[in-house]
Parts: structure tokens; C-alpha cells; sequence
């Protein structure tokens, strides 16, 4: 692909025909870096996000009621809290109990080498775990804390010898196990920005 900008006429020329979907999905991306970098919360923005945070599967209708505004102009500030990145996703929260995992551990690793190529390869491999929920890059003495789930602890050794240890780079583990959780939330508290003096 060739690009050709006139400055004198502001046109654009190009070899490929297929331009205008080119430009069009510039703009778009343009756009939500744009909004990401410029929209600024009020208090209606952060309803809707303390509202989604409790309840992904709110209807557009009984969350515009809960904030004051019209079923639109509700749908539309949440469109913009999507294309800003604010809000990421929507998901159901399953019970790790009920689905038979009932040992949950954090998992300290220690790499054997700190350059980014074993870095990201232990990324990689954390990714297609799942029993793996959780990687943290950290500071401190080991390099990244898991969060793993297991049926019980026969089945966490299990995942530890044949799966864990057998990622390239992975020097020492350490793991401790969780007893019980008194709060699981998934909820990222929503607060109003301190006034600048």
C-alpha cells in the first residue's frame, strides 16, 4: 500500500481501493482513543457504572429510571462508557464451589531468568491454563502471583507437576492455599475526584 499526501489540496492519494474502509476504521479507533483521553465522569456516569458493576444484566429501561434520565439518552452514555474503555465487558460470575473446584491457592513464582522473552512465554502459557484465573506481574522477590483454582489439593499437585512447573523459565513456586473467603467482589469502587486547589 502507497500513500501519497498532497499538503497544498489536503488530498490522499492510495493504491489500494479499499481506502475508504481504511480511513473509516482510522476514524473510528481515532475516536475512542480521543474519547478515552478527553471524557470526564459526572455523577450520572458514575450511577450507571456502581448500577452495572451490581448488575451486568440491568435493563437499558430500569437503569434510566434509576439514574432519572430517558431510556435513550441512558443507552447513550453507556455506549460512551464502552468506547471509552470504562466499562470492559459483561460477564455471569460462576460458583468455583459448585462447579467442583473447591481449593482455591495463590501461587508466588520465581522465573529463572527477569528478560522479556520468558517474561511473556510465561504470560502465554498462563493464559491457556484455566485453572489459572489470575496473573499478576509484581514487585518484590517473586515475579508473578496466580490465582488457581483445583478440585482439591491432589488435584492442585496435580496442575503443579504437570502443568505449573513445566512452563519454561519457571524456577521456585511457593503456594498458599485459602481456607475461606469472607469477601469476593468484583466491584472497582467508583469515586469522585478530589478537587485540585
Amino acid at each position: 500500500m502507497i500513500f501519497r499526501a498532497a499538503t497544498h489540496d489536503r488530498h490522499i492519494f492510495c493504491k489500494n481501493n479499499n481506502i475508504p474502509n481504511i480511513l473509516l476504521t482510522l476514524t473510528r479507533f481515532a475516536l475512542i482513543l480521543f474519547c478515552m483521553k478527553t471524557m470526564t465522569l459526572d455523577d450520572i456516569d458514575r450511577q450507571i457504572l456502581e448500577l452495572l458493576q451490581g448488575d451486568g444484566r440491568m435493563t437499558n429501561v430500569d437503569m434510566a429510571r434509576a439514574i432519572g434520565l430517558t431510556p435513550g439518552p441512558a443507552l447513550e452514555r453507556v455506549r460512551k462508557l464502552e468506547s471509552a474503555g470504562y466499562l470492559r465487558g459483561y460477564v455471569a460470575l460462576a460458583d468455583a464451589g459448585k462447579l467442583g473446584y473447591g481449593t482455591m491457592a495463590f501461587v508466588s513464582v520465581v522465573l529463572g531468568s527477569h528478560n522479556a522473552e520468558t517474561s511473556v512465554k510465561f504470560r502465554a502459557a498462563c493464559q491457556k491454563i484455566p485453572e489459572v484465573l489470575e496473573c499478576h506481574h509484581i514487585a518484590g522477590d517473586e515475579d508473578f502471583l496466580l490465582k488457581v483454582v483445583a478440585a482439591d489439593p491432589a488435584d492442585y499437585e496435580r496442575l503443579v507437576l504437570e502443568t505449573l512447573t513445566d512452563i519454561p523459565g519457571v524456577q521456585k513456586m511457593k503456594t498458599t492455599f485459602v481456607l475461606s473467603s469472607s469477601k469476593l467482589s468484583t466491584r472497582i469502587p467508583v469515586r469522585v475526584p478530589a478537587e485540585k486547589h
